[in-house]
């Protein structure tokens, strides 16, 4: 646990520091200035357009009147927030912020596709209920180097940010990509400002989970100088945070749906297979570096602008958990419906399940069959055949106490339920520059050129591990409560050393799993524009330009590497007799008496030739009964693994290897220690794309003036964007291997006969061996192995937009924009990786449909079925025909009612399918059926924002500095599908997957869109007068499918309605300082999930899931500027 971090001389007090930029409201004058199109790297502005004109405006108002200046004059639908915005909330992510913008909504989990993973901060961002956001630094690319396109949101400082501009739609001079809309994150320059600008902010951060205290700490300095061969300005800009967060969660299993009248009653049961709760400690660091410098000439018809921008992130999570399970639905079918409970789970003797009126489980002690363990009595001990452990008195972990013995000292056929912890380290670290340079040259009174070059540079390394521990124990459930508590009383049946749970002794290493990351991605982008003025006629302004970019990413991503220890399902010795209760017990650090050989009996493929002990000081002893205020566990002292082995690889590796140790059947080595790697990397591991674009546009200005249509004012903008994209991807194709299957070799077989008689049975069968029906070219085509190679495609697609805007009075504006978007393939679908098996026919069923028959039915040859998982570098990329109306009414600097309607039609949207593909291999070609990322259908979205704000400044003081924001979003899906891809996956295959299912096998159907809020809205009530200033905005979503497939539980899990309040209060002590305290999540809001237990067309019932909880974080913060 991170202690107060205060790496600062001079304190100042004790209090804390973040960087009042020149966007510290009620603190500077704040140039009004609109979004440029494409910001620094668009000829948008002219060379004059720079020079600074201030007015004098503070506070939130001016935060509020600059964002509505930039919506109402900007070229298409966008949506801005002034630096303002995000200095004066607890908003400690640029995510964090744009979840206050119509149409925008985030994700709170580290993943999807893992919803056991609730996250302090947003991980990702939604627009209009799609995640292809393409995503800008001063409208130039930015991305992280993962396999998606796009910035990973959290790396970003907001403490950099001048403003982030939201385009809802195109225009042509648009860098395409952002189906769903583009987000452009604004930096500061040097011009920004009229003269020096000298910031300080330091800031102070507090959980209420946590308890840690975390600085921030953030600076600018900013000047301009006149000399004789121009004016120069330079600005600096850094931050540093950190933050300590924690997040609770507790979280029932794959709920089992029994129909069992005689053990229940009548009607369907609903009994979670397991309950775990988790605490996860989040320690992150993020630092970021924003510099410019400027030049512009005296005449200004030059402008030169370089800049540099480096955002780093940093985070640590420790994740400690327990779970109880009664039993497992593990690869069973989603629908299944278990008619017989006894085969899964029983009460404790004497006790009953009580259930409520909708068949949900409220309260019982669970327990489990007793199944098999092993030919073992205390009075004749065969611990050669004992599947479990024995306490360190002697005594079997697990009485035997099976039907037939007819003791009467316990209780027959039953066990306590599995109890686990695991403990769990994550080590993410990613890190994005790009160094730009821009110039722009007024050549003529109508001509201007501007030309511009940028680099990025990105990283991400990830470090992911954890380890499981394995004990009994009977588990009390109470679910009639807030949240589902657990009591772990001692198990039925389970013998323990003294010290029960709280001695390792009692426990197993069942598991382990690693994964890392190690990925890279640079890009180089070149843009050249010449902007022509054509006079004050109808058609005022053409604007023509060409960009090329070259990016090249490299993703090694890891399997994640699961691996069996010391199971309770068999691990034989010589694959006789079983052998586990020589290495079961967690506290044993001494050679084990009597072990022959390892695990598996295989005594060549490891350095051991016997079992040695396990290494000392591998668990950690602790209690986890605080977690949710000490509501939801009841328990003693409990075992789990040591951090300190889990967060370092080597140690893993020590510890667990199969090469240390010999233990485990399946032979478990740690990522950089399995065979057939490369750097720690399998073929299959590694995606390596390059991807060319080059773009030209033409875009006319028309209107503006004195030019109306039907009386009213109208202007806008027609073109066409023209892109053409090259992509390249290095990787392996791995061939089916036939020998695994069948021999080549041609031999007649026996007559099958009857097993008592002997005889001959007159059934049909296979009078030869498949050797005979395989064809050799088959032989030749299944050789096994592989190759490496490349696979290269391009693509074409012309984006026609088109923008107008009525002024209809001073006030009402009406908007039409109408374009083509589109959106390219997330890196990692891109991989080039084909995985071939191969299917023969049923050599027990002579009509299996793959036989070759002759005329007279006589079998003469096989049809070998070739399948493939796969990821598809020829995707194409996806487009969308848009169509957004606005009406718009300005009726004050800060105070506007915006309704806008919107609705986009998909073509080549990316989902999972299979599609045939010719195979060539050894000369032979074969139609492989492939299953991977394809292009499908078109589909449809449609929705409405309504966004309003004002000041009140028509009331009596002191009520006259009161004011409200408010927008509402609806969404509708038509037809869009859920992708059910997943663009990282070590194995190969691009099919979402969970609790030993994919989403090709069957799962559970869903007919809503992942991500995909109906209804969403946001209330932010103002106060500002004088030196006070007071904030407090709630944040609410309706319930959205959170993934189709849970990589856990194989349900469908859905997120509950929930919103979130945050409020600020500030004080201006003087012109140079101010004091503000922030705070967000005041309501303690938890995150309800519910799973989807039938097919969306039966109803798609829900039943619990989840409830996930984090801080309440308040930010005490001391801003200073001169």
């Amino acid at each position: 646990m991170r202690t107060t971090r205060i790496r600062m001389a001079g304190w100042m007090g004790g209090a804390s520091v973040a960087v009042l930029l020149s966007a510290a409201p009620a603190l500077a004058q704040e140039t009004v200035s609109t979004a440029p199109a494409a910001s620094q790297a668009s000829p948008s502005d002219t060379v004059e357009d720079n020079a600074v004109e201030t007015v004098i405006v503070t506070g939130q108002r001016a935060a509020l009147k600059s964002a509505q200046q930039i919506k109402r004059d900007a070229d298409t639908i966008v949506d801005s927030i002034t630096a303002n915005d995000i200095g004066a909330f607890p908003d400690k992510s640029v995510a964090e912020a744009l979840q206050r913008v119509p149409g925008i909504t985030v994700n709170r989990y580290a993943s999807t596709s893992d919803t056991t993973h609730f996250s302090a901060e947003p991980s990702g961002v939604i627009v209009r209920g799609l995640s292809q956001v393409r995503s800008e630094f001063n409208g130039r690319d930015t991305f992280s180097a993962n396999s998606s396109r796009g910035l990973s949101w959290g790396d970003v400082s907001p403490e950099l940010m001048g403003g982030v501009d939201t385009y809802k739609n195109q225009t042509a001079e648009l860098i395409e990509g952002g189906i769903a809309g583009s987000i452009n994150l604004r930096t500061r320059l040097p011009f920004d400002s009229a003269g020096r600008t000298i910031g300080l902010t330091t800031s102070l951060n507090y959980g209420t989970l946590s308890e840690q205290l975390t600085p921030e700490i953030s600076g600018i300095y900013s000047n301009r100088w006149d000399t004789e061969i121009g004016e120069f300005g330079l600005m600096v800009n850094g931050s540093h945070s950190e933050l300590n967060t924690i997040s609770e969660s507790a979280q029932y299993g794959r709920m089992g749906v029994f129909e069992d009248t005689a053990a229940y009653g009548a009607g369907k049961k609903y009994i979670p297979s397991w309950y775990r709760l988790a605490h996860t400690e989040f320690d992150r660091t993020r630092n970021g570096i924003s510099a410019a410098g400027q030049w512009q000439d005296h005449d200004h018809k030059f402008l030169a602008t370089v800049q540099y921008n480096k955002s780093s992130y940093e985070n640590i999570w420790n994740e400690r958990s327990v779970q109880g399970s009664a039993f497992s639905l593990y690869a069973k079918d989603p629908r299944l419906v278990i008619g017989t409970a006894s085969d899964l789970l029983k009460p404790a003797a004497g006790t009953k399940f009580t259930f409520d009126d909708e068949g949900n489980f409220e309260s019982g002690i669970m327990t489990s069959p007793l199944g098999w363990v092993g030919n073992i009595t205390s009075a004749s001990p065969d611990w050669a055949g004992y599947l479990v452990g024995q306490t360190s008195t002697g005594q079997p972990i697990i009485e035997p106490c099976y039907g037939w013995t007819n003791r009467t000292d316990c209780v027959a056929e039953q066990r306590g339920a599995e109890i686990s912890t695991d403990t769990r380290y994550n080590y993410n670290r990613q890190s994005t520059q790009d160094l730009s340079f821009n110039l722009k040259w007024e050549a003529t009174e109508r001509l201007r050129f501007n030309f511009d070059v940028q680099k990025v540079d990105a990283t991400v390394h990830n470090y992911d591990a954890d380890v499981g521990m394995v004990a009994y124990g009977d588990m009390q459930l109470d679910a009639t409560g807030d949240h589902p508590k657990m009591t772990i009383l001692p198990g039925t049946n389970i013998n323990y050393a003294a010290g029960g749970l709280g001695n390792p002794n009692a426990w197993r290493f069942n598991n382990v799993n690693n994964h890392i990351e190690d990925s890279e991605g640079e890009q180089l982008a070149l843009r050249f524009d010449v902007n022509y003025d054509l006079g004050d006629g109808w058609l005022n302004t053409l604007k023509v330009g060409a960009r090329y970019a070259d990016r090249e990413q490299t993703v090694r991503w890891s399997a994640y590497n699961w691996g069996g220890i010391a199971n309770a399902w068999g691990c034989d010795n010589n694959g006789t007799t079983s052998t586990d209760y020589l290495w079961y017990n967690a506290d044993r650090t001494s050679p084990a008496a009597s072990v022959n050989g390892d695990c598996n009996g295989d005594t060549t493929s490891s350095p051991n030739t016997a079992f040695s002990g396990w290494s000392p000081n591998l668990t950690d002893v602790r209690s986890f009964n605080n977690i949710f205020d000490g509501n939801v566990l009841s328990s003693g002292l409990l075992t789990f693994t040591s951090m300190d082995v889990v967060k370092d690889l080597a140690a893993l590796q020590k510890a667990f290897g199969y090469a240390n140790t010999g233990v485990g059947s399946s032979k478990w080595n740690a990522v950089c220690y399995r065979a057939g790697e490369t750097n720690c990397y399998l073929p299959e591991e590694i995606a390596d794309v390059e991807e060319k674009t080059q773009a030209v546009y033409a875009m006319l200005k028309f209107g503006g003036g004195d030019h109306t249509v039907f009386g009213f004012p109208v202007s806008g903008n027609l073109g066409v964007r023209y892109v053409e994209t090259k992509n390249a991807s290095n990787g392996a194709t791995i061939y089916a291997d036939m020998s695994t299957l069948t021999s080549q070799t041609c031999l007649p077989t026996t007559p099958p006969t009857d097993p008592i008689t002997g005889l001959p049975l007159n059934i049909p069968y296979l009078p030869q061996t498949m050797g005979c029906y395989v064809s050799a070219d088959d032989f030749k085509f299944a050789s096994g192995g592989g190759t490496t190679g490349s696979a290269k495609a391009k693509h074409h697609n012309l984006l026609p937009s088109l923008n107008v805007k009525f002024d209809l009075n001073d006030e009402w504006q009406l908007r039409l924009a109408i374009s083509r978007a589109m959106s390219r393939p997330d890196i990692g679908y891109m991989k080039k990786y084909l995985k071939i098996s191969a299917t023969l026919p049923d050599s027990d069923n002579l009509n299996d449909p793959q036989w070759i028959k002759n005329s007279a039915g006589v079998i003469t040859g096989a049809n070998v079925i070739y399948t493939a998982d796969a990821y598809n570098p020829y995707l194409k990329p996806m487009t969308a025909d848009q169509i957004d109306i606005s009406l718009e009414h300005y009726f004050s600097e800060v105070g506007s009612l915006t309704v806008a309607l919107f609705y986009k039609k998909f073509n080549d949207y990316i989902q999972y399918g299979g599609f045939y593909q010719d195979v060539t291999n050894n000369g032979v070609t074969r139609s492989v059926f492939t299953r991977g990322p394809m292009n499908g259908d078109g589909a449809k979205i449609r929705g409405a924002e309504v966004a309003y704000q004002r000041y009140f400044d028509f009331l009596p003081a002191p009520f006259d500095g009161l004011g409200v924001q408010a927008n509402f979003t609806y969404l509708e899906n038509k037809g869009v599908k859920n992708q059910n891809l997943t663009n990282a996956s070590g194995s190969g295959s691009s099919n979402t997957s969970g609790g030993g299912f994919s989403q090709s096998g069957g799962a559970i159907r869903v007919d809503s869109l992942e991500g995909l809020s109906k209804y969403s809205y946001n209330v932010v009530g103002m106060y500002e007068k004088g030196r006070w200033a007071l904030r407090a905005a709630y944040n609410w979503r309706s319930k959205y499918l959170l993934t189709a497939m849970d990589c856990c539980l194989l349900y469908p899990i859905w997120q509950d309605d929930a919103g979130y309040l945050d409020a600020s209060i500030r004080y201006r002590a003087t012109d140079n300082l101010e004091i503000s305290l922030q705070g967000s999540n005041l309501l303690n809001t938890e995150s309800v999930l519910k799973q989807q237990v039938t097919d969306a067309d039966l109803g798609g019932l829900l039943k619990d899931n989840a409830w996930n909880r984090t801080d309440q974080r308040y930010l005490l913060t001391f801003r200073f500027k001169y």
